[in-house]
């Protein structure tokens, strides 16, 4: 087996790894940098070559594992798109707003070679992706000597881990994974035989909860604070990822009111993508069994109307469930946070990771009362809101990643999509507990026997 990770960093980035078994070459992911733009946020696809993949597994719709699959598909038009139950749709939708989003930067910040696919890729490579069912093997190959099968991975609709096995060998990779259950959906649910090689997402390697907190505890406090901002007349925003993160945060303010925490007439305001996803997941939540999001969870819940303008308190009172959950320019949830920041009454609540150089880091760590720059509405407004961050991360702890790998036995562990801190805590702590166990952090762009 020969493994390339295709990141152009060690660091989160743009989820890829080619994987050699003999003579069948197979992908899995083929995402987008988010923090990069144009050509830089693609992975090393130039390392494959056009026609050169049998196979292209995508374990979730997050753009930075799925970004680039348009442009490996149209360079692969023979190799078999596959994806976990449910995720298919999800992964065209995520698509077509990342085509509509490079639309829009190409005009703002002279993107030459944005967009880098139009709608007509996506629409032929959504009649392409083949869907994954649960624990169920597929043999690919001549003589069918390469098995796949997708497993449920908890962190967000339809994300899932594929196990190949290749000549008796179990090769697993988890993309991003979460292990315990949330108010949606259950935890990963991953084979419970041996691996021999285990390619792991570190997201969280770097972060350890503090004694006593649970993520059981940290969305009770998050609705208790919600709850408190409400009774006292003032409005929250909460900035949110679009896929799984808003449709967590409708669940949990649903559960708020029916417990009599928040009035069943506080109006909940939300826009775009987020909605977009929230309306299709309450439509077809019946037919998965790892899943749940019902129709009552959009109670309340409207379309974001009220023109938002920097400085200005909004006229209607209530919950502000808005993209982006970094709050990065030019999204609703930062034109949003420019409006809600000088009136004490509000409170902006972040409820999951803020890279350092987001504006969501910055108001985090701002001082109370300090001035805050909005340099794309070209506003500064004193930071007198209520700001907090509540752990609500849809990635499993380190603790639970940890367990998981000592628990498999593997031969060899391969530590991906995460900071380098975040390998390196991994990788200290398999060499001790388990010194047997051959522990790598890939070398962008460099192929390994495995």
């Amino acid at each position: 087996m020969l493994y390339t990770d295709l990141n152009t960093e060690i660091d989160v980035g743009a989820s890829a790894h080619h994987v050699r078994f003999g003579p069948l070459n197979v992908l899995v992911d083929c995402g987008m940098h988010p923090k990069l733009m144009g050509y830089e946020a693609l992975p090393k696809l130039d390392m494959l070559g056009r026609g050169t993949l049998d196979i292209v597994a995508i374990t979730h719709a997050h753009l930075d594992h799925c970004g680039a699959l348009p442009l490996v598909a149209e360079a692969n038009p023979n190799a078999h798109i596959l994806a976990g139950e449910g995720s298919g749709e999800l992964i065209v939708r995520m698509l077509r707003n990342s085509r509509s989003v490079m639309g829009k930067q190409k005009a703002e910040y002279g993107i030459k070679e944005y967009p880098l696919y139009d709608y007509s890729s996506i629409d032929s490579l959504s009649r392409r992706i083949e869907t994954m069912t649960n624990s169920y093997e597929r043999s690919f190959g001549e003589d069918g000597e390469l098995k796949i099968s997708f497993y449920p991975a908890g962190h967000v609709f339809g994300a899932s881990g594929v196990l190949m096995e290749h000549r008796q060998r179990k090769v697993f990779f988890t993309g991003d994974m979460c292990f315990h259950s949330t108010t949606m959906i259950r935890g990963a649910d991953f084979p419970k035989c041996r691996l021999d090689t285990l390619v792991v997402e570190t997201t969280r390697g770097s972060y350890d909860r503090p004694e006593g907190q649970t993520r059981q505890s940290e969305a009770k406090r998050f609705m208790e604070s919600l709850a408190k901002i409400i009774a006292e007349g003032g409005s929250v925003l909460v900035p949110c990822f679009a896929l799984g993160r808003t449709q967590e945060v409708f669940n949990l303010i649903h559960i708020a009111k029916a417990s009599g925490m928040i009035a069943w007439d506080c109006p909940v305001y939300s826009s775009g993508l987020g909605l977009d996803i929230a309306e299709t997941l309450a439509e077809t939540t019946r037919k998965y069994t790892q899943f749940h999001f019902g129709k009552s969870c959009l109670e309340g819940v409207v379309p974001l109307r009220e023109e938002i303008i920097p400085g200005r308190d909004f006229d209607n009172k209530g919950i502000y469930v808005l993209g982006s959950g970094m709050m990065t320019p030019n999204t609703p949830s930062y034109a949003a946070a420019a409006a809600l920041i000088e009136h004490k009454a509000n409170a902006i609540y972040f409820v999951g990771y803020a890279d350092p150089d987001t504006p969501a880091a910055r108001l985090i760590s701002c001082p109370k009362n300090a001035d805050f720059a909005f340099p794309e509405l070209s506003y500064v407004g004193k930071a007198n809101c209520r700001v907090a961050k509540f752990d609500l991360s849809s990635h499993a702890d380190r603790s639970e990643v940890l367990r998981f790998i000592l628990d498999r036995d593997p031969r060899c562990v391969v530590l991906t999509h995460g900071s380098y801190e975040s390998r390196e805590w991994f990788m200290y702590e398999i060499m001790e507990i388990s010194p047997k166990t051959q522990v790598i952090i890939p070398e962008p762009g460099e192929e390994m026997e495995l």
